[in-house]
């Protein structure tokens, strides 16, 4: 009995596709997930952003900021705007009602355009107006929030001396029995 040895080519092929095929199939399975998660994470932080443009100082507006330069990694326009965007926050508003308007402003722009570049980099079809609109924010929220600030100031004045409590002493008589 004589054992042939040669090799043909579809032998070596079917040697490497059994060996090779699955681990191919698992990086592209890798792979597939990694982009999925990149694009939940991408659309995790426009839709804060959107939900809270009208909440600036909200801790999730202020989680998603900081976290576009990581999600948005490689995409030169979103960075680049994100950058202008974070050093005008970095700038003082102005003293007067006018220089706080315009800084304001700015502001509104510069979260407009980075919003609409993220928005167009997910293919999501907002316009800038449609973005430049304010969320729905109730007004209690920020009557709360003009409370809690106008609080914090008075106590600071308090804690500082430069303001003091009025009191007003008052005898009580305790009924005799």
């Amino acid at each position: 009995m004589n054992i042939e040895w040669t090799l043909k080519s579809t032998d070596i092929a079917i040697v490497f596709a059994t060996l090779v095929a699955p681990i191919l199939a698992i990086w592209a399975s890798e792979w597939r997930q990694q982009q999925r998660q990149n694009q939940e994470q991408k659309e995790s932080v426009f839709r804060t952003l959107m939900t809270t443009r009208s909440a600036r100082l909200h801790p999730d507006h202020i989680q998603a900021l900081n976290h576009i330069v990581f999600v948005f990694a490689g995409k030169d326009n979103i960075i680049d705007a994100w950058g202008l965007y974070f050093a005008h926050l970095n700038t003082e508003q102005g003293s007067t009602q006018d220089s706080n308007a315009r800084w304001h402003e700015k502001s509104n722009t510069l979260l407009a355009e980075l919003i609409h570049l993220m928005a167009l980099d997910l293919k999501i079809p907002f316009s800038k107006s449609y973005i430049t609109q304010p969320s729905y924010y109730p007004s209690g929220y920020v009557q709360t929030e003009n409370e809690q600030q106008e609080i914090r100031a008075l106590l600071l004045q308090l804690l500082k001396n430069e303001r003091s409590i009025d009191m007003n002493a008052t005898v009580f008589t305790h009924p005799q029995s």
